[in-house]
């Protein structure tokens, strides 16, 4: 095992995915989906969020390209769908619906959806890791190629720890806003995801244009 190759690919694995998936923002999100939770809920659900996220990041760097060739879906189709979901969760914390304290203190789990995807591991995330994925596989230096995938799914180990103790601090933010400071901060948020995922439609939008500009 090259030791350099697998440090340089644990670094460049974090370095670039790291800003892309933006856990405190994902730790927005499970704030404005956990009011009137216990800790507990909190807690496991960011715990579940890690595992699930993990297993999403491995199966997008390994057979993300394939599963999206299989069902011919395009990054920029990706990231029109992953805008929508955002869009949606967005208009859903700036505007909250009234819910009975029964379904508000419900054991339903928020962790794959939308935690996971596409908070987490989201169009970004995706783009970021199965192009990287593909440019491993134009690497002819089949020596170095165990250190470069052991970098890589280290690499995608320790963003994943990360991400988890981003969502395990929700709990002490909580807290210390309170529940008028959480009401507050999470329709903020929720227009800031409103326009998060307008970025990504509209990149995909012009990702479509440009496949089509070229087509002509």
């Amino acid at each position: 095992m090259h030791l350099e190759t697998l440090l340089t690919y644990i670094s460049l694995t974090i370095i670039g995915l790291l800003p892309i998936m933006n856990p405190p923002a994902a730790a927005t999100v499970l704030l404005g989906l956990s009011k009137g939770r216990e800790k507990n809920y909190i807690v496991s659900q960011a715990k579940t969020t890690g595992i699930y996220l993990f297993i999403a990041l491995c199966l997008t760097f390994f057979i993300g390209a394939s599963i999206l060739e299989l069902f011919s879906i395009s990054i920029p189709s990706l990231r029109l769908g992953g805008g929508i979901i955002i869009v949606a969760i967005g208009f859903n914390m700036l505007f909250p619906r009234q819910e009975s304290s029964s379904t508000s203190l419900g054991q339903d789990s928020i962790a794959l959806v939308p935690l996971t995807i596409p908070s987490l591991c989201g169009p970004g995330s995706m783009a970021m890791i199965i192009s990287l994925a593909a440019q491993i596989a134009t690497n002819e230096d089949h020596v170095s190629m165990f250190s470069v995938y052991g970098g890589v799914v280290v690499g995608l180990g320790l963003v994943t720890l990360i991400a988890n103790f981003t969502l395990t601090m929700a709990y002490p933010l909580l807290k210390a806003l309170g529940q008028n400071g959480i009401n507050a901060f999470t329709r903020i948020m929720g227009f800031l995801l409103i326009c998060m995922g307008v970025q990504f439609f509209t990149l995909g939008i012009e990702e479509i244009v440009l496949e089509i500009h070229q087509l002509l």
